[in-house]
């Protein structure tokens, strides 16, 4: 999947704290200010082997990630493209410094390990109003639908 910098390419639906967020290629403070979820380059797209990495603001232009501290193992993580719903499961949260951009990589944690699973990460500021880590949440794919389908029981409750 190529996109150019800037352009929508996903919404991110977080059920458990009530947010919905726009997914833009790219993590250029241009995009993240926008209050959107900005997609690492490099990763990989939604639904795909490897890791779908995103980050955003937790505090500023919009917050979109101000609860994320607030999700739990198993929560959902819902990635709605043009043609599907990609149901993640949150796995878990981490803590790491600024400089530990392992989290991005293929193998979330483990650089130059060729990934066989679908992750998705999300990464923000921690804790609130410091830069001084990053919170991280982990995400396993559970399953994938198409839109034609409707949405999953994740977003409707049942």
């Amino acid at each position: 999947m190529t996109t150019s910098t800037g352009a929508a390419m996903a919404i991110v639906h977080l059920p458990t704290i009530d947010e919905v967020r726009p997914v833009n290629e790219g993590v250029e403070l241009s995009i993240l200010n926008r209050g959107v979820l900005g997609h690492y380059p490099d990763s990989a797209a939604p639904g795909d082997v490897g890791n779908f990495a995103v980050a955003g603001h937790r505090t500023t232009y919009g917050r979109p990630l101000w609860g994320i501290a607030e999700l739990s193992p198993g929560d959902p993580i819902v990635v709605e493209t043009p043609t599907a719903y990609y149901v993640y499961r949150l796995s878990e949260l981490r803590i790491v410094q600024p400089d530990q951009s392992e989290v991005v990589a293929p193998v979330p944690g483990r650089l130059g390990e060729q990934p066989s699973e679908r992750w998705m990460v999300m990464t923000a500021c921690h804790p609130k109003f410091s830069a001084s880590q990053r919170i991280v949440a982990l995400s396993m794919l559970d399953h994938a639908q198409p839109r034609s389908a409707g949405a999953p029981a994740a977003l409707t409750g049942g």
